[in-house]
């Protein structure tokens, strides 16, 4: 079965050129606008990214200063603590190491009596350079548990 439309009833559903051309315009400008909110929002985001790379590189930098700062501070402290500087400042204050006769012990009644009676004259420490960590161990615990 075939169908034919009056030509009035096609004309009544045609649309006029004007209206067809602003449609197309207002097609093109909805386009152009979802591309600059895009172009926008990739904008913002490569702005975000760009800072927070810079952000990243400055406290890099400061972390380097700052770990240089404490090597250096350790460096200082691991200088100040030194053995030989600690003698010598103590000399400088009028300390002297102590004979085996300026040493005095007293005897505390409250400490349990499995510990070892005290020497009456310590011997002079061996040098650290010329024993090992191994001979130094076995010689502490040789005195600990009265063996020499």
């Amino acid at each position: 079965m075939q169908t034919f439309y009056p030509a009035h009833l096609l004309r009544a559903f045609r649309q006029a050129p004007w209206r067809q051309q602003t449609q197309l315009l207002a097609g093109l400008f909805i386009g152009l606008l979802v591309l600059l909110v895009v172009g926008g929002l990739y904008l913002a985001v490569a702005s975000r990214a760009g800072n927070a790379g810079r952000d990243l590189q400055n406290l890099e930098v400061r972390r380097a200063e700052l770990q240089r700062e404490n090597d250096r501070l350790r460096a200082e402290l691991a200088n100040l603590r030194s053995l030989t500087r600690l003698a010598n400042r103590a000399l400088e204050l009028g300390f002297a190491p102590a004979a085996p006769d300026q040493v005095h012990y007293l005897k505390v009644a409250s400490l349990p009596a499995a510990l070892p009676a005290p020497l009456a004259a310590a011997p002079a420490p061996a040098p650290a350079a010329a024993a090992s960590p191994i001979d130094w161990l076995s010689a502490a615990l040789s005195r600990l548990w009265g063996g020499g």
